[in-house]
């Protein structure tokens, strides 16, 4: 394997390797050539051979701790990377191993200091090294939920990445997309810079600030850090210098100073909306404030007679057979091998289940209100009944209905003495006032189902989320600190956290009645004239003035709102271009209506896109291919029969020539059931499914019921 002379030394001296060791160019290629060859250790028995003749040769410690590295040989490694660092103290590539090394066995707040000690010995030319250092940080830091500071990690990693280097691009896309993560951390956070010298009084400190801002681009936070903490008590904590140093601070890990910062800034900032949107990201992030909790709780009880029990729960209205067993806490057998799963699980409802969805009010769909599970008596232990609820209202319910359901066949001890006891999860009440678990009946009809949800979301914003205490709050309710003048940016910030959660637009509505319940302002429009569409926070854009706003602008806006999931940004972006008579010939419709067809959250508002877009595409002379296999996965989803055996039959009459039609079709069959996999991996194109394939009862008996089911929230 041939080793470039003229690429950088693998010692870290910025040196071109012809022009520094060269002596070992053979050695190099030939150990390049065993590890490309699959021989790791061999090249790295090489190595070792070589430094018993330089025993301080940094070109063969490099090499050779990368191969420990790679080859999870840590406690060899750390030995290799301490004699880097003794031989060349200030070779950033040694600091670099050492980060790396740190971020495999510490993680990665334990690997962010060393990495700033080799950033901050890098030149212009960073060392391989150094860059893959940067990388193995940010993943680390993304692993340990330290999303703020993983995501600047990754963003510097992929702006110095080579052509064809997307894996912290891509590892940036992941993070964004997943559902449940706040579109506050999604979006970028950018450095502030002070106003030009001609907007009024020079400011004395302006050098070391730009020299700070400087440096925290480059990426050597920790010296920015230091230098905005100089200049803070000249500056009078002017509101940029707060603002920055938290930055600084926040993207090397450091999350309470972080927090601190940003609620100094609020306090500082004189535009509302700064303000709030930085007290808003700081509540999220705060490891300072500690929410009010709630505890999920698993209670076991001996049975006195666990098949009575079990008959009990057959009959009555209040439990619902339930397939759990997967979840449900599993015991060894007598020899402590294999676990053994409860006999029976259910679900507890709060109410008697409904026969029928139809028709019926919010008022009436049962909440579950715990999850139940028989276990059969053992030689070592009495049967047993696990129940797993909420302390407070719910666990008080439960026990009141078991007592009346199936009082003599519980053990005598019940409710107040379990033989086991454990906490198994906490969530934070405000959470819990925003989140509800029902059953409804499985033929709840689409649009009574999207209405019941509608109406429960509104009365758990409205009615119940301002009458939660909250940290941020200094423990008072929304509605208590509506009344404290003191408290105005701090409830701007949480009422912002539950409007940003809003994927709908079409519940804005809902929340301008929270902020007038909360006497708090409507939100205003933002003049679009003067924006800057790559700074704005995207958690604006529905204020923003769209209508007046080029065509490009307005692109560049949907590009931004795509790549980090802004679901109210795109839909008001996306709306605001299709609807226009004509667009520039550089912006592509098709995007825009991909975006709307895919993020709609109503599905019938779905269909109209889909038909809007198939008519522009007619208008255009392009095909409706892509129309039609976007609104066959609509049909699927909704369980339309109908509607899916005229797709089907459209895509096999007219468009199933055009490139990835046929795969795609089989796909999204396959993914509802309707054709084995087999027939998914062997069919060809220009073939469908046989017509019987796809029958009614298929169809409609295996339903997506994206709005039953909260969408699940990614964890690092």
């Amino acid at each position: 394997m041939a080793v470039n002379p003229y690429a950088l030394c693998p010692c870290g001296s910025g040196k071109k390797l012809k022009f520094c060791c060269s002596d070992l160019v053979a050695e190099i290629e030939k150990i390049h050539g065993m590890v490309a060859g699959g021989q790791p250790h061999a090249a790295l028995n090489t190595i070792e051979q070589l430094l018993r003749k330089q025993p301080e040769r940094v070109s063969l410690l490099e090499i050779k701790a990368t191969l420990e590295l790679s080859l999870k040989s840590l406690d060899a490694a750390r030995e290799t990377i301490d004699t880097l660092l003794r031989v060349h103290p200030e070779n950033a590539t040694s600091h670099a191993h050492r980060a790396i090394l740190a971020a495999a066995t510490g993680g990665g707040l334990a690997s962010v200091s060393h990495l700033q000690d080799a950033l901050e010995r890098t030149s212009d030319n960073m060392p391989q090294r150094v860059f893959e250092a940067l990388g193995a940080v940010g993943q680390a830091l993304l692993v340990e939920g330290e999303l703020i500071a993983a995501r600047r990690h990754l963003l510097l990693y992929a702006h110095l990445a080579p052509e064809g280097d997307t894996r912290a691009v891509e590892l940036l896309l992941q993070m964004n997309l997943q559902a449940g993560l706040p579109l506050l951390m999604r979006d970028q956070q950018l450095l502030v810079e002070l106003p030009k010298e001609d907007s009024g009084e020079p400011i004395e400190w302006r050098a070391e600030f730009e020299e700070a801002n400087r440096l925290a681009r480059r990426g050597l936070w920790r010296r920015a850090e230091v230098l905005f903490t100089q200049i803070l008590e000249p500056s009078a904590s002017h509101a940029a210098v707060v603002y920055n140093l938290a930055m600084a601070r926040g993207w090397q890990g450091k999350s309470a100073l972080f927090a601190e910062g940003l609620h100094a800034f609020a306090g500082l900032a004189s535009a509302e909306d700064d303000a709030v949107e930085a007290e808003a990201l700081a509540q999220l992030i705060d490891p300072v404030l500690e929410e009010p909790q709630l505890e999920t709780v698993r209670f076991s009880f001996n049975l006195a007679d666990a098949e009575a029990l079990a008959e009990q729960f057959a009959i009555d209205r209040h439990v619902e057979n339930y397939d759990m067993a997967q979840e449900m806490p599993q015991e060894a057998d007598l020899d402590g091998n294999q676990p053994v799963p409860p006999r029976h699980t259910y679900l507890m409802l709060d109410r008697p289940s409904l026969k029928t969805g139809v028709d019926i009010e919010r008022e009436e769909v049962p909440h579950v209100i715990g999850f139940l599970a028989i276990f059969a008596k053992r030689t070592d232990r009495e049967a047993r009944l696990v129940i797993t609820t909420d302390r407070g209202e719910r666990w008080d319910k439960v026990k009141q209905i078991l007592t009346s359901l199936a009082g003599p066949s519980l053990d005598g001890r019940f409710p107040d003495q379990p033989v086991e006891e454990e906490v198994v999860a906490e969530k934070s009440l405000g959470e819990d006032s925003l989140s509800w678990r029902w059953r409804m009946p499985d033929d709840t009809p689409a649009e009574q189902r999207r209405k019941l949800l509608n109406e429960q979301r509104r009365a758990a914003i409205l009615d119940q989320w301002t009458r939660t205490p909250r940290a941020a709050l200094n423990g008072h309710t929304p509605l208590e600190a509506c009344e404290d003048p003191l408290l105005r940016i701090p409830l701007l910030a949480s009422v912002l956290l539950v409007e940003q959660a809003i994927a709908d637009p079409e519940e804005r509505p809902l929340l301008d009645e929270l902020r007038e319940k909360l006497k708090l302002p409507a939100r205003s429009t933002i003049k679009a004239a003067g924006i800057d569409v790559g700074q704005i926070p995207l958690i604006r854009i529905p204020q923003l003035d769209v209508a007046s706003m080029p065509d490009g602008q307005l692109a560049q806006l949907l590009d931004r709102a795509m790549m980090v999931g802004a679901t109210v940004a795109l839909l008001t972006v996306a709306t605001e271009l299709v609807g226009r008579e004509t667009v520039a010939e550089d912006v592509d419709l098709a995007v825009a209506y991909r975006q709307l067809i895919q993020a709609t959250p109503n599905p019938r508002q779905a269909y109209q896109w889909i038909d809007q877009a198939r008519a522009w595409s007619r208008r255009q002379d392009k095909s409706e291919a892509e129309w039609a296999v976007q609104e066959l996965e609509l049909s699927l989803k909704l369980g339309d029969s109908t509607r899916t055996q005229q797709l089907l039959n459209e895509i096999r009459d007219k468009h199933l020539n055009t490139p990835g039609v046929g795969e795609s079709v089989y796909k999204l069959l396959q993914e509802a059931g309707l054709v084995p996999p087999a027939d998914a991996n062997q069919h060809t194109a220009g073939t469908m499914p046989a017509p019987h394939a796809v029958s009614e009862a298929a169809v409609s008996g295996a339903p997506d019921r994206p709005d039953e089911e909260a969408p699940a929230i990614w964890t690092p």
